[in-house]
């Protein structure tokens, strides 16, 4: 495709040859095929510069960069100034792979809880229905059980225009996509149609790059009231929580057809009845005037929600109840969501992704319901960003599980003990101040593979342990160095070299 084809219309002055055939899409230098245009989108000037010179080098056809960027190679080179290359490379990418979404239904999910396992769900209820299905999210990309992409929770808009692509010729029509606040807030899915859009939730997370609670939910809510309203799909439609406060701020702002779910009586979706215990979820539900009994192996009732928002979406897109059952059935859940991992005979062990305030209290909460003796609870923050959560995460601990033991998450650059001591002074807090706080006493173990190990040392038939924080990531962040780590395989390990269990 030509370069004035490729952007007629769109945010971008070329200078140079507009007629050089673009065989290929970058914004990585690394990536960079002769005749591919290259999107610059680093802010720091000296790196910019640096990536330029290597897609240059690499043999770029053309490149991207703001308003006065510099380019050393210009005169040998086609360039395109943009005020926002970003966006441009959206529209741009959209274009050169034939924008596969105006054909999918694109579900895109937003929340801060729950998007991954939901993503799942629905990807069950699709195949269940007979309708191959794609994922992106957090976990990564997927064609059916194939994985295609590890990185970012909503990638860059050339890697989701690809991958959708690519699933348009596999045979892929449905696909859930996690959107997350930062993705929204960069303009990566800008350029994308959506079929439907939902929300699960909002609780504290990325205030270290939004800055207030508002802001982050300003910027969820550009995914309904920007990008959704202007899809090209005249039957799109908006799925929110009808319960939460910010799921009815969400439906109140829409102006597509919209869906509520919840546990409330009354709205699109919901539970007439329902059970939860450690044998996972069964439920009778009403959605949209349908009846549909659910069993699932998921734990905790922030999972039935999950699944109500999951039979929201798919019966309101025309999958039968019959379908939307086999599918909640089938779902083992995300990997790294509330997934028991076996270790001690008698002991429940959890590994969960929790990282955040309001997804371990769901966790904890969860776990004291079905737990006949005491919840352990490993868990840290992650370095470099929101300090604020710290003393949070540790009164939530305090007041939910029997022990906690505070140990590193990815401490990134920096010191593991400063995090811990944040964290601290709210788990002190709360045993002081908090009548029915559950903790008596908690640990501080930095070395988090021996605060799994205590964890499992400590623990007695009847017990919880919950290792928090990291749930399906297979390393771990520490200063410059990035170590092979993964709390489930940890787990095995330890209870293969004590004995706990046998291989």
């Amino acid at each position: 495709m030509k370069l004035a084809e490729l952007l007629a219309g769109l945010d971008g002055r070329i200078e140079g040859d507009a007629a050089v055939e673009i065989s290929g899409l970058s914004y990585d230098s690394r990536t960079v095929a002769p005749g591919h245009l290259f999107f610059s989108l680093a802010r720091d000037p000296e790196r910019s510069r640096a990536n330029l010179t290597d897609a240059f080098n690499r043999g770029a056809g053309a490149m991207v960069v703001g308003i006065g960027g510099s380019v050393d190679a210009r005169p040998a080179v086609t360039v395109v100034e943009s005020a926002r290359p970003r966006l441009l490379m959206g529209a741009a990418a959209a274009r050169f792979y034939g924008a596969p979404s105006e054909r999918l239904d694109l579900i895109g999910i937003t929340g801060t809880s729950g998007k991954t396992t939901t993503s799942y769900i629905l990807a069950s209820i699709f195949e269940a229905a007979g309708y191959p299905a794609g994922i992106i999210g957090t976990v990564g990309i997927f064609i059916r059980a194939n994985k295609i992409y590890s990185g970012l929770t909503t990638p860059e808009s050339i890697d989701i225009e690809s991958a959708l692509a690519r699933m348009e010729r596999e045979g892929v029509r449905h696909v859930a996509a996690e959107v997350s606040s930062i993705g929204l807030a960069e303009g990566r899915v800008d350029a994308l149609n959506f079929r439907a859009a939902m929300f699960t939730n909002l609780g504290r997370d990325h205030l270290d790059y939004h800055g207030t609670p508002e802001n982050y939910f300003a910027a969820k809510l550009r995914l309904f009231t920007g990008i959704l309203a202007r899809s090209c799909r005249s039957d799109a439609f908006a799925v929110a929580r009808g319960d939460d406060p910010y799921g009815r701020r969400v439906l109140d702002a829409v102006t597509t057809r919209k869906v509520s779910f919840g546990l409330a009586p009354g709205l699109d979706v919901y539970p007439r009845d329902f059970s939860i215990g450690a044998d996972g979820i069964r439920a009778a539900i009403v959605a949209l005037g349908k009846k549909i009994e659910l069993t699932s192996p998921l734990l905790g009732e922030f999972n039935l929600i999950n699944i109500l928002g999951a039979c929201a979406v798919s019966v309101a897109l025309g999958i039968e109840p019959e379908a939307v059952a086999q599918g909640v059935r089938r779902c083992p859940g995300a990997p790294g969501r509330m997934e028991a991992v076996a270790a001690r005979a008698g002991v429940l062990t959890i590994v969960d992704y929790a990282h955040k305030p309001d997804a371990l209290e769901a966790v904890l909460e969860a776990a004291r319901k079905f737990t006949r003796g005491r919840v352990l609870c490993v868990f840290g923050c992650g370095g470099d960003r929101d300090r604020g959560k710290r003393p949070i995460m540790g009164a939530i601990a305090a007041r939910l599980s029997d022990l906690p033991i505070i140990t590193s998450d990815n401490p990134r650059s920096e010191d593991p003990n400063a995090i811990i001591s944040e964290i601290e002074v709210g788990l002190r807090d709360a045993m002081k101040e908090e009548p029915g706080a559950c903790a008596r006493d908690f640990r501080v173990e930095p070395d988090r593979r021996d605060a799994i190990a205590l964890a499992l040392g400590i623990a007695a038939p009847g017990d919880t342990v919950i290792v928090a924080g990291k749930g399906h990531e297979t390393y771990q962040q520490i200063g410059a160095r990035v170590i092979e780590f993964d709390d489930r395989a940890v787990i095995f390990q330890i209870a293969l070299e004590r004995g706990y269990r046998k291989n």
